[in-house]
């Protein structure tokens, strides 16, 4: 393996784990989102603005 095809090599790996990674995230953040949506949502203006 020369040094381009090992540099190539550590990008692509790169860059699999850090789509890995975002995936991740998003499935976090749509189980998220689905486990608020079951909490009723509070009155609107029922907090302190001022706070």
């Amino acid at each position: 393996m020369d040094g381009l095809s090992a540099a190539q090599f550590q990008t692509n790996y790169t860059f699999g784990l850090m789509k890995m990674a975002m995936r991740d995230m998003e499935t976090q953040a749509q189980d998220m989102i689905e486990m608020l949506s079951d909490v009723p949502a509070p009155a609107q203006y029922g907090f302190d603005v001022w706070a």
